[in-house]
């Protein structure tokens, strides 16, 4: 018995990093369909958060799911929430910021963000610094 515990356990670890690299790799996957190309890693975020109700805490933590997309020469950031559907345009990363993405744009394929791209939407700081139109 005292063998067959640290197995479980060894076990246990594995399933949990399993669940969470396939929901990354799914995200990868739907970024993939939807016509984007240099995708980054994925990585996993995890948040807390605790609400009172009455005389009770209740506490809730969500996974979200990010990955860096290069297009037209700017590095941005997709994300979803573990487990449910759809994504969204987080943040662009130039120059060492991560500035939000004005309006989270969501479900984006590939030729909508090279149309939000070119057109006159507000942009995030330092947008222009990165956006290259004749790179892929």
């Amino acid at each position: 018995m005292k063998r067959l515990v640290p197995v479980l356990l060894a076990l246990g670890c594995t399933a949990a990093l399993t669940a969470c690299t396939s929901n990354e790799d799914k995200f990868v996957t739907e970024l993939k369909a939807a016509g984007h190309t240099n995708i980054g890693v994925p990585s996993t975020e995890k948040s807390k958060k605790s609400k009172k109700v009455g005389k009770r805490t209740i506490k809730t933590s969500d996974k979200t799911i990010e990955v860096i997309v290069r297009v037209k020469g700017c590095d941005l950031e997709f994300a979803k929430t573990s487990g449910q559907s759809g994504y969204w345009l987080d943040e662009l990363h130039v120059n060492g910021q991560e500035p939000d993405w004005p309006g989270y744009p969501e479900n984006l394929n590939r030729d909508q963000t090279v149309k939000l791209l070119a057109d006159s939407s507000a942009k995030p700081e330092g947008f222009k610094s990165c956006y290259k139109p004749n790179e892929s």
